[in-house]
């Protein structure tokens, strides 16, 4: 098991407290005084039912790379069909890749059984104590000094906006468990969470953070910008002090470095990745996010100098593989997954890769 137990421990012991008499009310948002609720988790081993002992609005599932299976919720009314389950590959480079799944629980839930190898948490995004986080909740980045024309400034929700818990950056001792490595830009990957979202967006966000950085042990989350159904947009991986997102300072063209994340294992370094909320196997993202993406790549590739629609054969900086694919793609372009989602792989020349070229023309 790769989950960071020593934080499960601390997390149950908020979830008491609160289900003593603190909590916030179901599905409530971030409180509007600087707070959030804390994600609260319990941790069980795939292949039997389990019924946690607090509400649940996610489960996570980690094991194998490309493994399949399926997984039911039980409800007030009775158990639901079984529904496919397919563990995604991705991982940070300096570790062995992973699988996993985030699933969204059906209203009322009281249990579940996923049937894959595996683990699994029942994730409540919403009773947590208050986690008091501090910054600015916005933040912009733009193309160049501004002296010269270029796509419009892209404005954001920072770590702090969406309610990131710092903490689980770190070790018990204080030590960054993921220390920020900047290298200068080669590719841009697309991917999606493959998970309905809550109506909550900053919450689904913590969902993924969750996922990654204490299941799956990392530190922190494996995206560089997320973008929700309504096109809003958040930073993702940690990038620094400085306030500047993504990269290691303000970004140039031919000189900008971004932050190692970890969502495509072996061609993470100097490959910024941007996710979309929600699942994309049978639909489409909404207009509105779509919109936000062509938005986002074109900033990416104005500030990166990256051509959408080149070649390029990828050098991993460490490694010194070289991997042919595109400058701006998809997940699955890289590595065997179906992310994006089937239905969002099949139109994403048109909808998207063609709309960012012909804005940076």
């Amino acid at each position: 098991m790769r989950r960071r137990t020593f934080l499960t421990g601390a997390t149950a012991a908020a979830g008491l407290a609160a289900l003593g008499g603190v909590a916030a009310p179901r599905a409530a948002l971030a409180a509007g005084d600087g707070t959030v609720p804390r994600v609260l988790a319990e941790t069980a081993p795939a292949g039997t039912p389990v019924r946690p002992g607090r509400p649940f609005d996610v489960v996570t599932v980690t094991g194998r790379p490309g493994a399949r299976g399926a997984i039911r919720f039980r409800t007030p009314s009775g158990t639901g069909a079984w529904e496919p389950l397919h563990l995604h590959a991705e991982g940070r480079d300096d570790d062995a890749p992973v699988g996993s799944a985030l699933v969204r629980a059906p209203e009322g839930a009281t249990g579940y059984e996923a049937d894959i190898e595996g683990d699994t948490a029942a994730v409540n995004l919403f009773d947590g104590e208050g986690l008091r986080v501090g910054g600015p909740e916005r933040t912009t980045l733009s193309a160049g000094d501004g002296r010269t024309a270029g796509p419009p400034a892209l404005r954001l929700r920072t770590r702090a906006g969406w309610g990131a818990d710092e903490s689980w950056r770190f070790d018990g001792e204080g030590n960054d468990l993921w220390p920020a490595v900047f290298h200068p830009v080669q590719a841009i990957t697309v991917h999606h969470t493959a998970m309905a979202t809550t109506g909550d967006h900053s919450a689904d966000v913590r969902a993924v953070y969750y996922l990654h950085a204490v299941e799956q042990a990392w530190g922190d989350i494996g995206y560089h910008l997320l973008i929700d159904p309504e096109g809003g947009v958040y930073e993702g991986r940690h990038s620094g002090e400085d306030g500047v997102p993504v990269f290691s300072g303000l970004p140039l063209p031919g000189r900008a470095r971004s932050v190692t994340a970890g969502h495509a294992f072996g061609v993470n370094h100097g490959n910024v990745g941007v996710c979309l909320l929600g699942d994309f196997t049978d639909a489409l993202p909404t207009p509105a996010a779509q919109d936000s993406l062509v938005r986002v790549l074109r900033l990416l590739c104005a500030v990166t100098g990256v051509d959408p629609r080149a070649r390029i054969d990828y050098t991993n900086p460490a490694t010194g593989a070289v991997t042919p694919g595109p400058a701006l793609g998809r997940h699955r372009d890289w590595l065997s997954t179906e992310c994006p989602g089937n239905a969002f792989a099949e139109v994403f020349d048109t909808a998207i890769r063609d709309r960012v070229a012909r804005g940076l023309v």
